[in-house]
């Protein structure tokens, strides 16, 4: 590996629990946030009037994760993970979904020049939010790809 070596994009490997050969376009949207509390006005003073403030954490916030993927014939793994986690009557049934509300655990490996691993992200409680096709038409030259836009209860930088 080469000294103080950058990354790049365009070497990653996504994996879900049970889900592991995806072929992946793209990934944005992975974020991570620290709520905070006293960190935006005085909430007081103290002697001889002086002002206090001191910014504290009061809980943590996980963005959506939005993967693009190319569509195979042989897998349809994430359109059935998606119909699986929401109800089995449809929106407007409310009956219970085929998981019974299981989730996923899933990770991001970053690789680098040399193909080792360079850097991961560990997520839990993944679960599907959205499910979206491209767009098809006459005479389309691009593939046919799968969007899916993921929450995640947890997510951790491990490497």
């Amino acid at each position: 590996m080469a000294e103080k070596e950058v990354l790049a994009t365009s070497k990653f490997y996504l994996e879900f629990e049970g889900i592991t050969e995806l072929i992946v376009k793209k990934i944005s949207g992975l974020s991570i946030k620290l709520e905070a509390a006293g960190d935006m006005k005085s909430f007081g003073v103290r002697k001889e009037a002086a002002s206090f403030m001191q910014a504290t954490v009061s809980g943590v916030t996980s963005g959506t994760m939005t993967v693009e993927f190319v569509a195979t014939v042989e897998d349809q793994s994430m359109h059935d993970w998606y119909r699986g986690s929401h109800s089995s009557g449809g929106p407007m049934a409310g009956k219970g979904s085929q998981s019974g509300g299981a989730r996923k655990s899933g990770s991001l490996t970053v690789y680098n020049q040399e193909g080792k691993d360079a850097a991961r992200w560990n997520f839990s409680g993944v679960f599907p939010k959205s499910y979206t096709t491209s767009k098809m038409e006459p005479g389309g030259t691009e593939l046919f790809s799968e969007k899916v836009e993921f929450v995640y209860e947890t997510c951790h930088r491990v490497k």
